[in-house]
């Protein structure tokens, strides 16, 4: 029994592994769009067989990240103007109703590990240490989030985090955390105002932004 269950959690372990770096890879456009991405040669890679490579495969292609075709391997999905566009409409939506549920919530202990990451985000992002803001940003919305009070709402936002960051690599960080400031300081104020239209209004300006900047990058994509 002991074997089978060390078996198994290294299955699973192989597994992440390839779709952590994988990932990591299609994200940050290590691996451009139409990649072709070799069975033999990520099994090599990686040392895995072709079990957890093939449930690796199926994950991905889930997260919307690869086209896995049959007996040859996969692709890396295509960034096209419109899916993109379409992308961040709806993480839109779906961002306002998290801050729009969280914030009423958010006080007590609750409040006090958003309070901080809110801090830590400001410090960083004040002083120009722009790497740590962009983690410290990363967290203080995964603590807003984890706040929503819907499993649902929440399920359905980490579902598209993978192709948000995607498309967020093809933007200015500069730009994107000068937007973020402005979300954390008006998520901060809603709370102070027990006001969750403020924060809503925050993250609306946010999106459009994002939108506009995103609609000039992908000017000369596919449709």
């Amino acid at each position: 029994m002991s074997q089978t269950m060390n078996s198994s959690r290294e299955h699973g372990a192989l597994r992440q592994h390839v779709v952590d770096q994988l990932r990591d890879e299609i994200v940050s456009g290590e691996l451009a769009p139409g990649t072709p991405i070799r069975t033999e040669a990520v099994m090599e890679r990686f040392g895995v067989s072709n079990s957890p490579l093939r449930e690796a495969f199926a994950q991905l292609a889930v997260e919307g990240l690869i086209e896995v075709y049959r007996n040859k391997g996969a692709v890396v999905s295509p960034l096209t103007r419109d899916g993109s566009a379409d992308l961040v409409r709806v993480t839109a939506l779906l961002m306002e109703n998290v801050y729009a549920w969280a914030i009423p919530r958010l006080s007590g202990s609750d409040l006090a590990p958003v309070r901080r990451a809110a801090g830590d985000f400001e410090l960083a992002y004040r002083s120009g240490d722009y790497l740590n803001a962009a983690t410290d940003v990363g967290r203080f919305e995964k603590l807003v989030i984890e706040r929503c009070g819907s499993a649902e709402l929440e399920r359905m936002v980490m579902a598209l985090e993978p192709k948000v960051r995607r498309v967020r690599h093809l933007l200015n960080d500069q730009d994107s955390l000068d937007g973020a400031y402005h979300v954390v300081n008006g998520a901060m104020q809603a709370v102070q105002a027990n006001d969750p239209q403020i924060a809503v209004s925050a993250v609306r300006a946010f999106w459009a932004d994002f939108a506009a900047r995103l609609d000039l990058v992908t000017s000369g994509f596919v449709s």
